[in-house]
């Protein structure tokens, strides 16, 4: 109202008409309409408003319309990726290089003096403060480098100075680009991302991060997830979790000697920021859009500045086309069914899901489950106490379940103990599961759904799809979504920890 034509100069100049004006003024935007929501708080407070002029405030704040975004083509999404990976890419081997000439310095390689043993001097003043060093200018105006560390860097560019061991702001913004595009993770999760927990499959050819999901507006049960992605080669989203690990964590290493921790995993250093010290150099998650620097504007918009949102709306729909840390209803009235894209494909997925089903029902599971109570769950194999005791006490316990006999499996011959993956207990005659195992069954479920996302099609069809078509027809023959619900809540550490061991293959014989 201050910028009005005719600004009020005291609460009873607030007229019903002026009022009217101003909300007629606003953008249809929700950032305006909770203004305007926060005045008709405030409003009533001030003494001198007219009552008339109150009623008109009290009226009914007409919503927001909803955001009509399409997702972007193949194509587009295509050549946003491309120019995103080669953003990154480039700057993980800049710092690659920089850090093992840092490493190498450290290490006495160099000849005190020489060219490489001054850069490694300056990378190390980097490494401690942020920026390389700098004298104060002749009359006290910016801040310049020294001869001879000029030549030694090559220039006084980001690339020669900073930017040796530290993201620019458009690169990490690449980073959160190959992240959504592999994920589909909304910005705010991205941006509160920690660095994910990492446990090195001792043997194996790949790696797992462990990366915590914090969606805040979710009911405090439902509020942190995790998802497990496999480090198994290129093109894989565990490596580029490993990538982008790499690439920030020499600045968490700089903000730790700066006072100033953080297990962020999205860290870069700010553009022109010499007369800013210690901390306030660096930047912490997705960078935004807006404010950009004459480099980044340099770049070809909107490749590497294109809307998250809109990407993740483009991943979830045409690549997943399954809910990312969403519910299914979200994901159909909320990305599905508004896209026109996906009506030309809606035959096609009808008769994927109708391949799924029939798939489902060719799947043999051949494990039993009794969830009876205390005292009468295992009745059909009450003709052997010692049996019952056994798998009541664990004695026969698997990773998935229980065996009630090891040495005559499905999958071994006759009299040979069993040397078959755990995940195929679903598939024999000889396991059961009780209540007690559920826990770690659904949680089963959930590693499976997540190892879906993170592995190849191809490997996916060929070593996991049907151990989780089975489970799945495990749980759902003999339990409710409520149950299985209740039953995540009740998973515990060692649970946890004997699944992810299982599917590392840490627990095949």
């Amino acid at each position: 109202m201050a910028v009005g034509k005719r600004p009020p100069r005291s609460p009873a100049e607030i007229t019903p008409g002026l009022w009217t004006e101003w909300c007629l003024s606003l953008p249809l935007i929700k950032s305006a309409q909770d203004h305007r929501r926060m005045l008709r708080v405030l409003l009533p407070h001030l003494s001198g408003i007219s009552a008339e002029t109150l009623r008109v405030v009290d009226r009914p704040i007409p919503g927001t319309p909803p955001v009509k975004e399409q997702a972007f083509t193949y194509q587009e999404l295509q050549a946003i990726r491309a120019r995103a990976a080669a953003t990154f890419n480039a700057a993980l081997v800049r710092i690659r290089t920089n850090r093992e000439h840092l490493r190498r310095w450290y290490a006495g390689q160099f000849a005190v003096g020489s060219g490489d043993w001054l850069l490694g001097e300056a990378l190390d003043h980097l490494l401690r403060t942020g920026e390389v060093p700098l004298l104060a200018g002749e009359t006290g105006g910016r801040v310049v480098l020294p001869r001879h560390l000029g030549q030694v860097l090559g220039g006084t560019g980001a690339e020669q100075t900073w930017a040796r061991l530290y993201l620019s702001r458009e690169e990490a913004r690449a980073a959160a680009v190959l992240l959504v595009a592999h994920q589909a993770w909304n910005r705010a999760v991205l941006t509160r991302m920690r660095v994910p927990e990492h446990d090195p499959a001792v043997g194996e050819a790949f790696d797992i991060h462990t990366v915590e999901i914090n969606k805040r507006r979710r009911p405090v049960q439902l509020r942190y997830t995790t998802n497990n992605l496999l480090d198994a080669g290129p093109d894989t989203p565990g490596r580029l979790m490993s990538q982008v690990i790499e690439a920030t964590e020499l600045a968490r290493q700089t903000l730790k000697l700066l006072d100033a921790p953080t297990e962020l995993l999205l860290v870069w250093r700010r553009h022109y920021a010499a007369r800013d010290t210690g901390s306030s150099r660096f930047g912490l998650g997705v960078p935004k859009k807006y404010g950009r620097t004459r480099k980044e504007n340099s770049l070809p918009y909107p490749l590497v500045w294109a809307s998250l949102r809109r990407l993740r709306r483009t991943v979830q729909v045409l690549l997943l086309k399954e809910p990312a840390q969403n519910t299914q209803a979200t994901h159909e009235n909320v990305y599905t069914l508004p896209e026109a894209a996906m009506s030309d494909s809606a035959h096609t997925t009808i008769a994927r899901g109708l391949s799924d089903a029939l798939n489902q029902a060719h799947t043999v599971v051949k494990m039993r489950m009794f969830l009876g109570g205390e005292d009468n769950h295992l009745l059909e194999l009450a003709d052997d106490p010692e049996l019952v005791q056994a798998i009541e006490a664990g004695k026969y316990d698997t990773a998935t379940g229980a065996c009630t006999d090891f040495t005559n499996s499905d999958f071994t011959e006759p009299g040979l103990p069993c040397t078959a993956s755990f995940l195929l207990c679903l598939a024999c005659g000889n396991a059961v599961a009780t209540r007690r195992h559920l826990p770690r069954l659904v949680y089963l479920q959930q590693a499976l759904t997540e190892l879906r996302a993170a592995v190849d099609e191809h490997v996916w069809n060929q070593d996991w799809r049907q151990h989780l078509l089975r489970l799945e027809s495990l749980l759902n023959d003999h339990t409710t979504p409520e149950e299985q619900r209740a039953e995540r809540r009740r998973v515990t550490a060692a649970d946890r920890l004997l699944i992810d061991r299982m599917l590392r293959r840490k627990l095949d014989g």
